[in-house]
């Protein structure tokens, strides 16, 4: 099994009521392994299987939390 990392910057997110929004879009897809959530720093972490599951995908479920999420490089 293959694990990456993804990072995203999150605009909107602003309070703790957030975090359950946006984990509720990944928690229960396959290939998702971990998902960290700092509303202080409005920074997503995901670590995922990619023969499961594709950035894309993991950007798109996001979004449908209702905020903007992009994409950054650590």
């Amino acid at each position: 099994m293959n694990c990456e990392k993804i990072y995203f910057k999150v605009v909107g997110m602003y309070c703790t009521t957030c975090k359950p929004i946006v984990e509720k879009q990944l928690k229960d897809k396959e290939g998702i392994k971990k998902i960290g959530i700092n509303n202080i720093t409005d920074s997503v972490i995901i670590e995922f299987d990619p023969s499961l599951i594709t950035r894309q995908e993991i950007k798109e479920n996001l979004e449908k939390s209702g905020y903007k999420f992009v994409r950054t490089v650590r």
